[in-house]
């Protein structure tokens, strides 16, 4: 779809704090008008300065698609939930963790908007079932959650629930991407969702290990960024055990897994990647593991992950002891 197509001619950010603003500055690179809504005339004015700052930052790292100016021109501060959503073709709820505060917002917006206006929340915990019960519309809802600082993170995750309809999803994730962002797909409205289930497992053992004084704040975070950060951006989880060989990896797998995690979720981890393996999959060097490396040259591959992996090393080292 061509971006015109995607994108609303106007839109809503509900809640006008460090989140909402970012969303409201990410909104606006490419949508004409993006009301910021706020109870109180003080939290706007916050809002105000700190979108500024926001733009200001973004242009002065070439990071706005369009001048700084233009972004704010397209931003509408207001006190009024019907007048900040009055047009809207999306709205994003970014206020405060309470079920029952956000329960009767969605309410209202439901009432105000016609059905097929998407309804997204930036819910870091709440399961959708838990603020859209006043909702008689209940498929356009879904969560657009951003990661903290929103402006400037260019990924976020759309988690479909159980009565999110497709249409709505492939809306906002069309509208996301047709904004530079990088939206990854929920498909199912669990705990924590993608990102932070994945963060909360490396800060539980983290913890774990300095709890039980196996090594010191200092070596854990060492360990996270200078070994697995820089490889983590250079390839993702899955993609390294595909460049490293999937045998090796389930055995190393097959004795440590079951250390981190109850045997089921263990056993269901586990069982997946030794039907894999049994399938023939060995990664990069047979060209099928989790990746499907069949047109891509083995050396090729590791020559440019080792000179990224190079560069990104470089630069963690220089950036070490600074904070």
């Amino acid at each position: 779809m061509e971006q015109e197509h995607v994108l609303p001619a106007k839109a809503a950010v509900i809640g006008a704090g460090l989140m909402g603003t970012g969303i409201g500055v990410v909104l606006a690179t490419g949508i004409p008008s993006v009301a910021l809504m706020s109870r109180s005339r003080e939290s706007l004015d916050q809002a105000r300065r700190r979108a500024e700052r926001y733009t200001s930052d973004l242009a002065r790292h070439g990071m706005l698609p369009v001048p700084a100016e233009t972004v704010l021109d397209r931003l509408r501060f207001t006190t009024s939930l019907e007048d900040a959503v009055d047009g809207a073709g999306f709205v994003e709820e970014s206020i405060f963790e309470d079920a029952a505060a956000k329960t009767e917002l969605f309410g209202r917006l439901d009432e105000l908007l016609p059905e097929t206006v998407v309804l997204s929340s930036n819910t870091s915990a709440l399961p959708i079932a838990e603020f859209a019960g006043k909702v008689r519309h209940r498929g356009r809802v879904l969560i657009s959650h951003f990661v903290q600082p929103a402006h400037v993170v260019p990924v976020l995750e759309v988690v479909k629930g159980d009565e999110s309809s497709p249409v709505a999803v492939e809306q906002a994730l069309a509208m996301w991407k047709a904004l530079g962002r990088v939206p990854l797909l929920m498909r199912r409205d669990e705990p924590g969702f993608l990102i932070n289930r994945l963060q909360h497992a490396l800060i539980r053992e983290a913890v774990r290990l300095l709890a039980e004084g196996l090594a010191s704040a200092e070596d854990i975070d060492a360990a996270v960024q200078y070994a697995l950060a820089p490889r983590f951006i250079t390839a993702g989880p899955l993609k390294q055990r595909d460049v490293n060989g999937l045998p090796m990896h389930i055995r190393v797998a097959t004795r440590l897994w079951p250390e981190l995690d109850t045997p089921d979720r263990a056993g269901v981890a586990l069982g997946y990647l030794r039907s894999l393996v049994e399938s023939g999959a060995r990664g990069l060097e047979n060209g099928r593991g989790f990746y499907d490396w069949s047109e891509r040259d083995t050396e090729a591959v590791r020559r440019t992950l080792d000179e990224q992996l190079l560069s990104l090393t470089q630069a963690s080292m220089a950036l070490r002891g600074t904070v």
